[in-house]
């Protein structure tokens, strides 16, 4: 279901609990790349290195910046298929019946979820069947959320239509969206535009040990006539644990993710409240920035910042640098594409 949406920040472990208007936020279980290039070339660089488009690095098959545009657009095409069109079925109980969501609409779901997660250099996360019930409860009750209302969706009162406690717990542990089929959110959390002071949806989906999930999601009320929970904060997951992660990330990354907010996640020191420079490699001009000290808690620290005057552009490369980190600054190059 496609038109305006809401998204509201999760909320666990960040305080809060503001509504914030705006659009936006299957993998084989690999979580690795394909280390087939960055397309920049390698010819400088000594046997078994590659130019990651900053500097010659080790041929590394877990690190994005070391993708082909074809591996790239190929996964980030595949990962927004819809195998199921219409994965919620009602249930017979009238509103406040939970229904069912397919397996087919989950596994689209956490197809997309591992998608962004594999496109910034990390592993697969898996889902529970338990989260998967309670965040269908919270998906009932969300849908029907009073936005007039002075309580936080997260925090739901016992008056609150279609309340139950299994509800309420996965308000508590979820992110929320409202407007848009069970896949199609994840985008919407990632985008999470309206949320510039936390990022916090983003964050928890590139959170890297997150796992497993929970994915909920009801259809046919409300005021925007659907909402997702995902519940969000489990982090027994494994995989690949880099130092740092970006969105958009380093190497190829498909539109629209470059047309975002821009942020850089770590446990690195400084990361809070680091500096961020970005030159456009074709002239090498430094480019201005409006850089968000983002309030922390969610997932890992990160800092964010968007384009000030100008417009990312498929094709063109823009090295970024990240200063004032414990250990020393980290660069690295970005490269939009259009995957048609």
């Amino acid at each position: 279901m496609k038109g305006f949406v809401l998204v509201v920040c999760a909320l666990a472990a960040c305080g809060g609990g503001n509504a914030a208007n705006g659009d936006g936020g299957g993998d084989d279980g690999s979580g690795s790349g394909s280390g087939s290039g960055s397309g920049s070339g390698s010819a400088g660089c000594p046997s078994g290195m590659v130019d990651n488009g900053i500097t010659c690095v080790p041929i590394d098959p877990n690190d994005p910046a070391q993708r082909s545009m074809a591996d790239v657009c190929t996964r980030w095409k595949a990962d927004h298929v819809l195998t199921d069109q219409h994965p919620f079925t009602a249930g017979t109980g009238g509103d406040c019946d939970q229904g069912t969501l397919s397996a087919a609409g989950k596994a689209d779901t956490l197809k997309r979820i591992n998608g962004f997660r594999w496109l910034v250099g990390l592993g697969a996360t898996t889902e529970s069947a338990s989260l998967d019930a309670t965040d269908q409860h919270c998906a009932n009750l969300e849908s029907w959320w009073d936005f007039s209302s002075p309580a936080s969706p997260h925090s739901p009162p016992s008056s609150a239509k279609c309340y139950t406690a299994d509800g309420a717990s996965g308000a508590g542990m979820s992110n929320i969206a409202w407007g848009n089929g069970p896949a199609d959110s994840i985008d919407q959390f990632m985008e999470d535009g309206g949320n510039s002071t936390t990022m916090g949806h983003r964050r928890w989906i590139v959170n890297p040990p997150l796992g497993p999930v929970g994915i909920g999601y009801w259809e046919g009320g409300g005021m925007y006539g659907s909402a997702e929970c995902l519940a969000i904060f489990g982090s027994s997951g494994g995989g690949a644990n880099p130092p740092w992660v970006s969105v958009p990330n380093p190497g190829y990354v498909p539109m629209p993710i470059p047309t975002w907010e821009w942020t850089f996640h770590s446990a690195l020191g400084g990361t809070a409240n680091a500096t961020i420079t970005v030159v456009r490699a074709s002239d090498n001009m430094s480019l201005a920035v409006t850089r968000t000290t983002l309030s922390q808690g969610y997932g890992q620290d990160a800092i964010s910042w968007a384009p000030m005057g100008w417009t990312p552009t498929a094709g063109e490369t823009y090295k970024v640098t990240v200063a004032g980190l414990t250990g020393g600054s980290v660069s690295y190059a970005v490269r939009p594409i259009t995957c048609n």
